[in-house]
């Protein structure tokens, strides 16, 4: 039984947007992690795949982090997860930023992850956070989503770099 927390499921064209807890999913999110990881980080990380699903529990625990999902007759088809917090140079200032955005490959393109995007959006803003950040991975060698996000109104603010140590 796959159970909503917080925020008002919503129906987008046959699929099922809304809020659930890892603790809940923890092996369904594993195999969409896992995809999303040999799709995007493969290309520049030679760490093995391990995430740490305690410290993400802990964290959700802790209202540090939430996960917003995307399901089709019950299936998993793509997640959108945050980091919240408060932002270390405004404090009075609560901020989302994006941990991984995903969409399997056979449900790419239909409107759902635009749609799952403005779900979590309205989800956040009712969480007191003022601004949201999203990542690309595009100069890795993943997918592009960058003309995507300034489609939904976002705009470049920085670009990370990465150095092996």
């Amino acid at each position: 039984m796959i159970k909503y927390y917080g925020f008002e499921v919503e129906d987008y064209n046959g699929a099922k947007l809304g809020h659930e807890r890892i603790a809940d999913m923890v092996e369904e999110l594993r195999i969409l992690h896992a995809e999303h990881f040999q799709e995007t980080e493969t290309l520049y990380l030679e760490s093995p795949f391990d995430p740490d699903y305690r410290r993400y529990i802990w964290s959700e625990k802790e209202n540090q982090f939430v996960v917003f999902t995307a399901r089709r007759d019950g299936k998993m088809i793509g997640y959108l997860q945050y980091y919240i917090f408060r932002d270390m140079h405004s404090q009075g200032m609560m901020t989302a930023r994006e941990d991984a955005f995903f969409f399997t490959k056979a449900h790419r393109g239909g409107g759902t992850a635009s749609r799952l995007l403005t779900y979590a959006e309205h989800c956040l803003k009712q969480l007191g956070c003022k601004y949201v950040g999203m990542s690309s991975k595009a100069p890795a060698g993943g997918p592009d989503i960058g003309k995507f996000l300034e489609r939904k109104g976002y705009a470049p603010v920085a670009l990370y770099y990465s150095k092996k140590l």
